[in-house]
């Protein structure tokens, strides 16, 4: 009876086993897709072209919201901006309200003519797919980086989804690390619409983890990739005040309170000064 129980367990081991290796191989094999039927904000992907000091971003995503999210008016613009005259740099979350332990973040780029360009790393869905954090941890979404108009991606998530939302200044080690990151975010973003497409990774490839990359690149080992809070990415901000890359003495709590710019938006609205606008902090 033990001889045929045994050989039923080793049947059993070696079927999983096989359908375990099955499913590596196909998610090895799987391509990202450049082409699909993709959901309307994701549909245009941004590009860079860079000549010295300049670099020209094309479609630079401008939407309209309201009186919803799903109410959109499509929007873009090709814009030049001198990397001279890159004035700081500030680091955008915002947590999820149906999930706790989650949240978006993303990173902008503030110019001295009064210019913003959000920089936001995202999961490419087609019209329909949905994002789910099991699936992104399969080979599901295309990684994208879009280039969007600040207000675009911030009074969305302040207004529309009404998440709460946290712009916090950037603290830089030296001051020709924000052009290395804005150039090495650029760089990145024209190679996933050509050379080198990638797949966003719930783990490891996240808006998040991503942007800790580029930081590392930047500063090796600054932050490490293992960090639970590159995961549960609704403390990432609390992860980036530790390591020093807040441009503030406050605890995370106070921080938190200054820096949100959920009042500031709701009270401004859609206006041409809408970022300068929800920077004007409570001291």
């Amino acid at each position: 009876m033990s001889f045929f129980k045994n050989k039923i367990v080793k049947r059993t081991f070696l079927t999983l086993l096989s359908l375990v290796a099955v499913f590596f191989v196909w998610q090895g094999v799987k391509s990202v897709p450049l082409e699909g039927d993709w959901q309307e904000h994701l549909a245009i992907p941004s590009t860079a072209e860079f000549n010295g000091d300049l670099v020209t971003v094309k479609n630079v995503r401008n939407f309209r919201y309201g009186p919803t999210e799903a109410d959109m008016q499509a929007g873009y613009y090709d814009r030049v901006y001198d990397l001279r005259e890159l004035k700081k740099i500030w680091y955008v979350t915002e947590p999820f309200n149906e999930n706790q332990s989650a949240a978006h973040t993303f990173v902008s780029f503030e110019f001295n003519n009064g210019d913003f360009l959000a920089i936001s790393i995202e999961a490419r869905k087609t019209k329909a797919q949905s994002y789910s954090i099991w699936k992104g941890a399969l080979r599901t979404y295309p990684l994208i980086y879009i280039a969007a108009n600040e207000r675009d991606v911030v009074l969305l998530r302040a207004n529309l989804r009404k998440d709460k939302v946290y712009v916090y200044p950037v603290k830089l080690e030296k001051p020709e690390n924000g052009r290395l990151l804005l150039v090495d975010m650029l760089e990145k973003m024209n190679s996933l619409v050509s050379t080198e497409p990638a797949w966003y990774n719930t783990l490891f490839t996240n808006c998040t983890s991503a942007i800790a990359a580029h930081v590392n690149k930047l500063s090796p080992s600054r932050l490490s990739i293992f960090s639970w809070q590159l995961w549960l990415t609704a403390s990432a901000d609390e992860l980036a005040l530790k390591h020093g890359l807040l441009d503030t003495t406050l605890s995370i709590e106070e921080a938190r309170k200054k820096f949100s710019i959920n009042e500031a938006s709701l009270r401004v609205g859609d206006v041409p000064a809408y970022s300068q606008e929800i920077r004007k902090f409570k001291e």
